[in-house]
């Protein structure tokens, strides 16, 4: 049987690039970057001739959800991973942890006047350091068009139905001090779904929303053992 590639999704206000710690500590297995074009040109291709894992972080993972059943590649998958993921982010009467739309809006509306600082304020509750976290190089390519697609998605992308049909092998790893995407929002998005009762989320007391810069061996270790059951 060939050997799975990993199919890594970053998440909003992020790059490709989001990835590197985390395979460096996991031994760099046979990989493919989604990458959104936040900061440049994007890349979307998918390979559809092999196996798949799929990992998505946030945004990624609610895009991998979103396209799995009606794309060329989605048949491919043999197994998913979320990362500070959700199968849904907006606030409804029926998700009443979700992030209220006005924050979005917000947030939307502040990529035209001052992207920089809403990626920053994004970056600080996601647990980065105060201050300017967004590079010189990345300043010069950044996207607010883009962005602000991004955005549009978290508010309006409903994948429940998906995931609560989802019958392959689940992970979804997630921070209990993550102040983006909350313990609510993570309990609602997987722990109701009897589906995934088997696959309960793995846990972890620190790290953020960006653990994966934070603290990528921890997330290399989970994803890793993951992948490997399939090797």
């Amino acid at each position: 049987m060939k050997q799975p590639r990993l199919l890594l999704v970053h998440g909003w206000g992020l790059a490709a690039g989001v990835w590197r710690p985390m395979l460096e500590r996991s031994g760099n297995p046979p990989h493919y970057c989604v990458d959104f074009g936040f900061f440049g040109r994007g890349q979307l291709d998918i390979p559809t001739d092999e196996p798949l894992i799929a990992v998505g972080h946030s945004l990624g993972f609610l895009w991998l959800l979103k396209h799995i059943s009606d794309s060329p590649w989605g048949g491919r998958v043999q197994g998913l991973v979320s990362i500070n993921g959700f199968s849904r982010f907006s606030h409804a009467d029926d998700f009443p942890h979700g992030v209220n739309h006005c924050i979005l809006r917000r947030m939307k509306n502040g990529m035209q006047r001052d992207p920089v600082k809403v990626l920053n304020d994004f970056r600080v509750l996601g647990g980065g350091p105060p201050g300017d976290l967004i590079g010189a190089d990345a300043k010069k390519r950044l996207d607010p068009l883009a962005l602000a697609y991004g955005l549009a998605w978290l508010m309006e992308w409903d994948c429940r139905e998906v995931i609560s049909g989802w019958d392959k092998p689940f992970l979804a790893i997630a921070n209990s001090d993550d102040k983006v995407v909350t313990p609510e929002i993570t309990n609602d998005s997987f722990s109701q779904f009897p589906a995934l009762q088997s696959s309960p989320v793995q846990w972890m007391d620190r790290g953020g929303h960006l653990g994966l810069l934070t603290r990528p061996p921890a997330y290399g270790a989970l994803v890793d053992k993951f992948y490997r059951s399939f090797c």
